[in-house]
């Protein structure tokens, strides 16, 4: 696995040509991309970038509203072969996205039904090209609290749907935060048959003295810095299933966001080389 840095994450949603140089200097082996942005930089210009920063092109995440109406999906998915070839072209083979866990409109079946229907030609079009589609579950409690209908929030329950979809190139997106929420434990890493089946992996940390149930999902912490989620134990289980895909910090800190591009990314590398197994 290596260090990747995804701007976005960390409060700077800036272009290829500001973070590139500083992911190199601060340590990390790759780069995230947003496709509506990043993909359309020249390609030769991307591709320089990339070589001339030692920089793995890590992923995407998938540029296709599919929760929404139907008119907006097909507008959508006319587009989505454009940046799949971009991606390919970048040699970067990892797409991913996340389910909503539960619906104000939908029973859990007529979701799971709308969500095979619109996702399976997306991962067709991945797959076309070689790319792994991976999808995460949102594990946190209160997120489910008051909806009239729960949805996907398991690694089990994700299992289902790529079934479903079933492409070869579907996999998870494992967030240590919502692995941690959901009560995954570390045999459940056990489940995967092969290591590809992870697309990508987030880290960070949970504010402290807050209780599970009381969690708020886009309230995180730095990876390491207050040791509430299980970070040792899901670097394990990634370990023993050997894992060679990007991992990178989501915190949602609000502080990264008043530092400059540089402070944010040398205080997040820091950060990761924390928990990092090994260190």
């Amino acid at each position: 696995m290596y260090k990747t840095l995804a701007p976005d994450c960390i409060g700077h949603p800036v272009s290829l040509d500001q973070s590139a140089p500083l992911a190199e200097k601060y340590g990390y082996q790759g780069i995230w991309f947003n496709a509506e942005r990043d993909f359309q930089m020249p390609l030769e210009e991307t591709k320089s970038l990339l070589e001339k920063y030692n920089l793995k092109a890590a992923g995407f995440g998938l540029p296709v509203e599919y929760r929404k109406d139907q008119k907006l999906y097909e507008k959508d998915m006319e587009k989505l072969e454009d940046y799949v070839k971009y991606a390919k072209a970048c040699n970067a083979d990892r797409c991913i996205t996340w389910i909503i866990p539960s619906s104000e409109t939908l029973t859990y079946e007529d979701n799971f039904k709308l969500h095979v229907e619109r996702l399976r030609p997306a991962a067709q079009m991945l797959e076309k090209y070689g790319i792994l589609f991976g999808m995460e579950f949102l594990g946190p409690p209160k997120l489910r609290k008051n909806v009239k209908y729960e949805f996907i929030h398991t690694l089990d329950e994700m299992f289902e749907l790529c079934k479903a979809i079933g492409t070869s190139n579907m996999g998870i997106l494992m967030d240590v935060w919502h692995w941690d929420m959901a009560g995954q434990v570390f045999e459940d890493f056990r489940k995967f048959q092969d290591e590809k089946q992870v697309v990508c992996v987030h880290i960070m940390d949970a504010p402290a003295g807050i209780p599970i149930e009381e969690q708020e999902d886009l309230v995180r912490a730095l990876p390491g810095s207050t040791g509430i989620l299980r970070i040792e134990e899901f670097f394990k289980g990634l370990k023993e299933m050997q894992y060679t895909g990007p991992v990178l910090a989501e915190p949602f800190e609000k502080k990264l966001e008043s530092m400059t591009l540089e402070e944010a990314v040398k205080t997040v590398s820091e950060a990761i080389d924390s928990v990092w197994p090994g260190k």
